[in-house]
């Protein structure tokens, strides 16, 4: 027995096409400045309508203004602002470096992290419990000494942005910026 089956041709309208077709409808049904008729009924219940009301309601007719013309949003001054940059004059930049270095800080037990501002003179032993806050504070625990020499800061933020940064022993002491700070265009880095 042959049973007649609808067969799809295989071929989806186009992007164009779902355009024309929703600028189409858009112009056929769409909102339009006008008139509505308010219609009140005998127990005071109020409803707008597009067409004129029965003759047991009053009516009144209601002009409808256009929509408003498109207007760009305003431009906030995030930048130049007098008062931003005077709070900017008394508090300090990050630790970025003016003259445009990093430091590549290596602790005497392999560990290596990068900096935009000077390395630490020491780091606390690795597996020191004092870390964790274990421990019975700084004078109990032991530490490894740091030297850093200076890089080109281009390529400290690489090393610290690199995807295999993770794996590197000191990962965890790379200078790190904060999400606010990257927000407001502070990142060292960018």
């Amino acid at each position: 027995m042959h049973h007649d089956r609808y067969v799809a041709s295989g071929r989806s309208m186009r992007w164009y096409e779902w355009l024309a077709g929703l600028l189409l409808l858009g112009a056929a049904f769409g909102v339009r400045a006008g008139s509505v008729y308010k219609c009140v009924d005998a127990n005071g219940a109020v409803t707008f309508q597009d067409q004129i009301c029965t003759t047991v309601q009053a009516q009144s007719e209601v002009e409808i203004a256009p929509a408003p013309a498109f207007a760009p949003p305003p431009k906030y001054a995030v930048e130049g602002h007098p008062r931003r940059e005077n709070s900017r004059s008394q508090h300090p930049a990050p630790r970025s470096s003016a003259r445009g270095m990093g430091y590549e800080c290596r602790a005497s037990d392999g560990r290596v992290f990068y900096r935009l501002g000077a390395c630490p003179r020491s780091l606390a032993a690795e597996g020191d419990s004092t870390i964790r806050g274990k421990g019975r504070g700084r004078s109990g625990g032991s530490s490894v000494g740091v030297s850093g020499h200076a890089i080109p800061r281009e390529e400290a933020c690489m090393q610290m942005r690199r995807a295999g940064s993770i794996g590197r022993g000191g990962h965890e002491y790379d200078e790190q910026v904060s999400t606010y700070d990257k927000n407001l265009g502070r990142d060292p880095c960018a």
